[in-house]
């Protein structure tokens, strides 16, 4: 900037104190009023400038403004514009698929009708091919029955016509020889199997008549032992009575000669010296009946109190004298079938805490059940050797399709007892009902239940002590909605089956991975049992922090599907192990349901509280958000809210997400699949969702399976 000289001595005039009248005249009045022009000049130079700037700026900002809503005016623009596009899209893509099927409609139409033509054209052709065909047969024949009369009737075709019937003559008596010797071999092989099948029942026959001879034999000789302890007990009873009357005699007649010498002593003056310690010796004599040592058989295993248990056995044959062969002491050799019906009373006998008279009537209502389902036709069966392995049982290959268990006769515990792997949560419960009948599936039940006590019973006799299951029962993907009400009548059957039949083989039954939704049915199904069942029922929650699985058993004990090491154990993959989540669900009778891009599915239900809803799905592709809502009536009117622990989540495909949520009042539960965020794909899933509702029963219905309602979709 160019600095005049005015300006750098203004400082200096101020100084100089100008207006003072002892002061210098300087500068002169022309050049002050030079100095403030040029001050006044240098100001509003200042002051434009400072203007302009400002104006540049408010340009500047409105231009800013202006580009600013020009491009959001281009965004929207251009959004409405992409917006548009994907619509028109959509729309031609609906328009091109429904002309597509249209015109596919119309061409299989037309091709059907093209071959229905062609087969009617067909069908007259053929009809009138056979309609020729049969009038030229008709001409042939009539050709040859002319010629066949003229050679007749001709002398040089009459051995001709002979040798030819002799032809067919023969072909006949061959025909006929052949047929005889068909028929004779059929009868052969009819003989040959009526005759194994009578010499297998008459080999049963026989050693049932053997069974019941030697049952026969037993009862009389248990019979023959109770008359003759009770000969000796009357005969010991009536020798000391016999004993306790002489010996009263004979103090009667010590005593009236004691009082006689003692009269005649006084009168004399003296009294004869009396052993007294001697009478006070012969007074306390035991004058009771002499007792008789009784003897009990031996018990086939080991037990904790082998006296009282040896009793109770004992008087649990005798009050079952009538239907069980028993031996009659302990010094008689018992074979094998004898051997396990005593190890099988003896369950009977601990599965009702040692009380005989419940045992017995508990054991009498058992065989009433076992003669109505022929249980004891079964066990001949395995015992004769019919029956020698699972693979044997009736309808095995069938029903292990869909239930995914095995038992592990080579893995025990410390006291001998056997594991039973089950994956619970893994069971077809609706392949398994609508493939499998009633009738089917208690032929396999009778069978295997069977077949376990014997070689359980077995193992008794081998170890010394009783051998029972360990049952190790996996809940993971357990869903209340698979509990339909046939599978809870053939659960409730089973388990009556066992209680009633198989008492004390089951040590443990251990649920792992339990959800907390499984209490729900268990407050059902506890009803079947009784408090003995119970206490050994356990259940451990996913993940078994406390480490009970590993002391019940240790993870080289079990397969690899429960966490195991033991690779010897082959869990078959059945049942849902090894399935497509996704159309298993959907062969279970899931609801198929599509939500469009930027959808939402809600089903809603009706809950009552403490009402429990559960539901499963699974989503085909992609993934989808989940949530529960709940809608409850409040004091301004509907009030809706998210339920606790299932605010909106998302979940991928391939893997099946089974729930449930218990009401804590009267409400609409509402089950919402989200599908906002995804602007152009539409989602695929499969859903089973039903209202569980707990009834509290009386006692004379307390065992109905009705006790657990699972009633579906509820109307809104």
């Amino acid at each position: 900037m160019e600095v005049r000289q005015a300006d750098t001595t203004d400082a200096a005039m101020s100084s100089l104190g100008l207006g003072k009248g002892d002061s210098v005249p300087y500068p002169v009045t022309d050049e002050v009023e030079h100095i403030e022009a040029n001050k006044q000049v240098a100001q509003a130079a200042a002051e434009e400038e400072r203007q302009r700037r400002m104006d540049e700026v408010r340009c500047l900002e409105s231009e800013s403004a202006i580009v600013r809503e020009i491009n959001i005016e281009y965004a929207i623009a251009a959004m409405e514009t992409e917006r548009t596009r994907r619509v028109s899209q959509h729309n031609l893509a609906s328009v091109h698929n429904e002309l597509l099927r249209e015109k596919s409609k119309k061409e299989v139409h037309q091709l059907v009708e093209e071959e229905r033509g062609r087969r009617m054209s067909q069908g007259n052709l053929a009809a009138v091919h056979d309609e020729i065909h049969r009038e030229q047969a008709k001409q042939v024949a009539v050709m040859q029955m002319e010629q066949e009369r003229s050679r007749r009737m001709s002398e040089g075709m009459i051995a001709q016509v002979h040798t030819e019937l002799l032809r067919v003559q023969s072909k006949r008596a061959v025909v006929e020889a052949m047929e005889a010797e068909r028929t004779h071999r059929m009868s052969q092989d009819a003989i040959a199997e009526v005759h194994t099948h009578l010499l297998r029942r008459n080999s049963i026959d026989k050693v049932v008549e053997l069974a019941e001879h030697e049952r026969s034999r037993r009862v009389q000789e248990l019979g023959d032992q109770v008359v003759a302890n009770q000969s000796l007990r009357l005969a010991g009873q009536a020798a000391a009575v016999e004993a306790a009357e002489s010996e009263r005699r004979r103090r009667l007649s010590s005593i009236e000669h004691v009082t006689t010498m003692a009269g005649i002593s006084a009168v004399e003056g003296s009294v004869a010296p009396v052993d007294m310690k001697k009478e006070e010796e012969v007074a306390s004599m035991d004058m009771s009946a002499p007792v008789v040592a009784m003897s009990y058989p031996d018990l086939p295993v080991a037990s904790a109190t082998p006296d009282v248990e040896q009793k109770a056995l004992h008087d649990l044959t005798v009050a079952l004298a009538d239907v069980v062969p028993l031996p009659t002491n302990s010094n008689h050799n018992d074979d094998d079938v004898s051997k396990l019906q005593r190890i099988r009373l003896l369950r009977f006998l601990r599965g009702h805490k040692g009380n005989v008279e419940v045992a017995a009537a508990k054991y009498r209502a058992n065989l009433v059940v076992r003669q109505e389902h022929n249980l004891d036709t079964i066990r001949d069966n395995i015992l004769l050797g019919h029956i020698m392995t699972e693979l044997d049982f009736p309808h095995n290959d069938k029903i292990r399709r869909y239930v995914p268990v095995v038992a592990a006769y080579d893995v025990q515990d410390d006291q001998h007892n056997v594991f039973v792997f089950e994956k619970l949560g893994a069971v077809d419960v609706h392949g398994l009902v609508v493939n499998v009948s009633d009738a089917e599936w208690l032929a396999f039940t009778l069978h295997e239940l069977e077949f376990r006590s014997l070689a359980l019973d077995r193992r008794s006799l081998e170890q010394g002590r009783l051998v029972r299951f360990t049952v190790l029962r996996d809940l993971d993907g357990f869903s209340l909605a698979r509990l339909t009400r046939p599978a809870l009548a053939r659960l409730q059957r089973t388990v009556a089956l066992a209680s009633t039949c198989y008492p004390e083989y089951i040590h443990k039954s251990v649920f792992i991975n339990t959800p907390w939704m499984f209490h729900t049915a268990w407050k059902g199904i506890q009803l079947w049992l009784d408090d003995a069942q119970r206490q050994k029922m356990i259940f451990l929650k996913r993940g078994d922090a406390s480490g009970t699985l590993d002391k019940i058993c240790p993870p080289a004990s079990r397969p690899l599907l429960f966490g195991g090491t033991n690779h010897r154990i082959d869990l078959p993959a059945t049942g849902l192990l090894g399935k497509d989540s996704y159309a298993m669900l959907r062969e279970n009778g899931a609801t198929e349901a599509e939500i469009r891009a930027r959808g939402t599915l809600t089903v809603p239900f009706r809950v009552n509280a403490n009402d429990t809803l559960c539901w499963e799905f699974c989503v085909q592709q992609y993934d989808v958000d989940f949530l529960v809502k709940f809608r409850t009536q409040g004091d301004g009117g509907a009030v809706e809210l998210n339920v606790d622990g299932w605010d909106k989540a998302r979940f991928v495909h391939g893997q099946v997400e089974a729930a449930s949520w218990t009401a804590p009042s009267a409400g609409v539960a509402v089950l919402c699949w989200d599908n906002s965020f995804s602007w152009t794909r539409g989602k695929t899933l499969c859903y089973k969702a039903s209202v569980a509702k707990l009834t509290v029963l009386t006692n004379d219905v307390a065992d109905d399976a009705a006790a657990l309602d699972l009633s579906g979709h509820t109307s809104l």
